[in-house]
């Protein structure tokens, strides 16, 4: 993980049994696999598989049998990582730990102006290379936000 990092705002509880899931992590096995995610001790990394690049370091701590996020830090070194939407971030990473670690069947977050510029599945394919159903993430941009960048140049 680069210097420049974001502290997310993500709360998730994990049981022991969806831990010993975690902990097995994702090693991608084909092109289409966009993601390797490892357990180190009790902190979760996931990179994106093709360029080797940290995205989410997901620091766990044990608490009366169970494991709960106690912090999340996200890359936001723009020549690795261009995205800077934290709440959208958020909803990325509860989609892989949910959907790609722990094999539920969540929808597939989009960010809302790009739900309305390109065909459905095109924005998942490019970051998680599933086939969910699609939900889009709205947020009202702050009067002081920077423009959003098309999705397809900020992965």
């Amino acid at each position: 993980m680069p210097p420049e990092t974001a502290i997310l705002s993500y709360s998730e509880e994990f049981s022991s049994d969806e831990f010993e899931k975690i902990s097995r992590g994702l090693v991608p096995q084909e092109m289409e696999d966009k993601w390797f995610i490892y357990l180190d001790g009790t902190t979760l990394h996931l990179h994106r598989s093709w360029t080797g690049i940290c995205i989410y370091q997901v620091e766990l701590e044990e608490k009366a049998g169970k494991y709960a996020v106690r912090r999340v830090l996200v890359n936001r070194n723009p020549t690795q990582y261009q995205a800077t939407d934290d709440v959208y971030d958020s909803e990325l990473l509860h989609f892989l730990v949910s959907n790609l670690l722990l094999g539920r069947k969540i929808e597939f977050p989009v960010p809302g102006a790009s739900s309305s510029e390109a065909p459905n599945g095109i924005f998942q394919h490019h970051i998680s290379g599933t086939a969910y159903p699609e939900r889009p993430v709205s947020r009202k941009p702050s009067e002081h936000a920077a423009p959003r960048k098309p999705w397809w140049k900020v992965w």
